[in-house]
């Protein structure tokens, strides 16, 4: 195919290729322009360049539409290399042929004419790729034997619109590129240079976009061959770079190097595979680097997150965030091409496909398991700086015990906790942090109670050691009640903000004092679920239907839609306890006291009949009305006074009734503070 200066005849360029052929090549497969280039520069490799040379206006649209028309800017992305560029016989004969397999060509092969590269080109598709962002392609290349003239040169221009309109309803469906100037001239350096016009709605991304993306497109580790990129917009263009491997940091010991581990295949075979796979130090931020890239002759023919590996193995879920590789396989795209018709994933399908798949998986778990340690001990170390649990700790508590207990407990949670929320996320931080130191606290008693059962020597008391145990869990005790009093004091600020407010509910305060007793009196704690209050509640509304005829509601965790309760009941201190709400500002009038005396009486009568549930009531009963003010006449007010002579029946005001809360908690936090 080289050609002289004596060729006088101009070679006809022809183009043999369906118009739905340039649509699922160019269109549907390279819609980006870091790809379309890439592609490029794969060609310029095949062609034994050593330096290429890309121009384009880095972070511009190349196109902008308006009112649904795309209108140019007037900028063009040129791709210069110095490989041995192709004479227009050449052109003609091999470079505008599409879809012939160029390694079982004898004028080409599989490794490139100069250098022996394996190349990455195969069926000659890659050169449609610029119509996925762009309708016309220049072509000029200078090649074959240098003559006195120089290398001869091939020119000509490759028409999107003008391929559709001359195939399309044709029987011909050769295309003829328009010859431009330099066509069969001469040229003193031989090379190619493609430029890109005319484009569709694209984005050049930005610089560091750019060249990760185009980084990871390639997994050349080739001396003699390097890819410069120039921005050449205008205003302020940014530096021009050099594309090299990106070197991902990865986590202590989780690095495989694959080189020694074959691809084995069900019939036996081993396929050599290179490269390596681990867990990033960083969650993944780039897509072009996250999961695993695979390359086969140095240029990336799939990507994948894990090989497809079901879920349901040790570490699963922080492999997904952090697994990163590159391998290189050339078998995949050897005599027995699994490389989709695309070019962009490989046939998984395939027999070699699902022993590549099932070899991957096992890396996999094999990265994951090895991951666990190294990322939870990241992760602990972050969430200590990030949180300063350490100085929030010592803020709060003046035990030296206690903040250690605190840093315990952080390091293990934190081990736990995701790198993304601890770097991204106050509230998950500080939320995190506010659990920790509040179960500070309760470990250290946990660990002090677990070591005085440990402090024996030889049969013998360490009397120390037990006197220095015990004052552990006076101090934990201490802390740890101190912070619930806290939050309890928080509690009683809003409810004292709650009965302030006009239209409170008396439902609502009917349940929360049901459920927080101590509201009452601080020493009034529920434990657990009182299964012998809930007995006596059922049986005493049973007998009070049976007795009266009507319904009675003595509790307000069950919700009636008709009914609200009459009052509730306590358990306290081996007594029943009957407590009447008003809500504030409402006076507690006759109507109120014929009512709740009723139910008095009622409850007299059926302690009498059934003095069995004395056994678990063995104090009887008592009574508590919460009313903000008392209108009565003298002969029910002297009722009154009789019961509360008899320890029968306490009178609250809502606001003396919080006050008094108040002040035993807060009490509680001086002795505490005092110790």
């Amino acid at each position: 195919m080289n050609e002289s200066k004596d060729n006088s005849e101009q070679v006809q360029y022809t183009l043999r290729i369906e118009r739905t052929i340039v649509d699922k090549l160019g269109l549907q497969m390279y819609d980006k322009a870091s790809a379309v280039v890439a592609e490029i520069i794969a060609n310029a490799y095949d062609a034994d360049a050593e330096r290429v040379t890309v121009k384009l206006p880095i972070g511009k649209f190349l196109a902008v539409k308006k009112s649904g028309i795309i209108e140019q800017r007037g900028y063009v992305i040129e791709v210069e290399d110095n490989g041995h560029g192709m004479t227009p016989n050449e052109a003609d004969d091999l470079y505008l042929r599409v879809g012939a397999d160029r390694r079982k060509n004898p004028h080409q092969g599989s490794t490139s004419r100069e250098k022996g590269r394996k190349v990455m080109g195969r069926k000659g598709i890659g050169k449609l790729a610029p119509f996925g962002i762009c309708k016309t392609i220049e072509i000029r290349s200078a090649g074959g034997p240098k003559t006195e003239d120089g290398y001869r040169v091939t020119h000509f221009e490759l028409d999107y619109d003008k391929i559709i309109e001359q195939t399309e309803g044709n029987e011909d469906t050769n295309y003829r590129p328009n010859t431009l100037d330099d066509d069969y001239s001469w040229d003193e350096t031989r090379g190619t240079r493609i430029i890109l016009r005319n484009f569709a709605f694209k984005k050049i991304p930005d610089r560091e976009i750019l060249k990760r993306q185009l980084a990871s497109r390639f997994g050349l580790t080739d001396h003699d061959f390097e890819v410069n990129v120039v921005d050449t917009k205008e205003e302020e263009p940014d530096p021009a770079f050099t594309i090299q491997l990106i070197d991902i940091p990865t986590m202590d010991a989780t690095r495989v190097d694959v080189s020694d581990r074959p691809v084995k295949t069900e019939s036996g075979l081993e396929l050599p595979v290179n490269g390596w796979i681990g867990m990033a130090k960083d969650p993944h931020k780039d897509e072009p680097f996250a999961g695993i890239r695979i390359y086969a002759r140095g240029k990336i023919v799939s990507w994948t997150r894990d090989f497809g590996i079901p879920s349901g193995f040790e570490g699963e879920y922080v492999m997904r965030s952090y697994l990163v590789g590159a391998i290189h396989a050339d078998w995949l795209d050897d005599e027995e091409d699994l490389i989709q018709t695309h070019r962009q994933d490989i046939l998984w399908s395939s027999d070699l496909g699902k022993d590549f798949e099932k070899w991957g998986q096992s890396l996999v778990k094999e990265v994951a398991k090895r991951g666990r340690k190294p990322r939870s001990e990241k992760t602990k170390l972050l969430f200590l700086q990030i949180s300063k649990l350490k100085e929030k700790a010592e803020e709060r508590f003046s035990d030296s015990e206690i903040v250690k207990a605190a840093i315990d407990v952080g390091e293990k949670l934190g081990g736990f906790a995701s790198e993304e929320e601890l770097r991204f996320n106050d509230d998950y931080v500080n939320d995190l942090a506010e659990l920790i130191l509040s179960v500070a606290p309760h470990k250290l008693l946990v660990d002090a109670f677990r070591s005085i059962g440990n402090i024996s020597a030889d049969g013998k008391i360490d009397i120390k050691a037990l006197l220095k145990l015990i004052k552990s869990t006076k101090i934990a005790q201490l802390a740890s009640f101190g912070q619930i009093v806290t939050e309890k004091l928080k509690t009683i600020d809003v409810l004292q903000e709650a009965i302030g407010q006009v239209g409170t509910d008396e439902r609502e305060l009917q349940k929360i004092l049901e459920d927080a007793p101590w509201l009452i009196n601080s020493r009034w704690e529920p434990v657990t679920a009182n299964r012998n209050l809930k007995n006596f509640q059922e049986a005493f509304e049973s007998w009070f239907h049976k007795k009266y005829h009507k319904d009675i509601v003595t509790s307000a965790s069950i919700i009636y839609k008709t009914k609200k309760p009459d009052f509730i009941m306590l358990d306290v201190e081996s007594a029943i306890v009957i407590v009447e709400i008003k809500p504030p500002k409402h006076t507690f009038n006759k109507t109120d006291w014929d009512r709740f005396n009723k139910y008095l009486e009622a409850l007299q009568m059926f302690l009498v009949e059934n003095p069995v549930f004395l056994e678990n009531f063995p104090n009887g009963y008592m009574a508590i009305i919460i009313a903000d003010s008392v209108n009565v006449d003298f002969t029910i007010s002297e009722a009154i006074d009789s019961l509360e002579r008899k320890g029968k029946l306490k009178r609250y005001e809502w606001s003396k009734l919080i006050e008094g809360t108040k002040k035993d908690h807060e009490k509680y936090l001086l002795e505490r503070d005092k110790f």
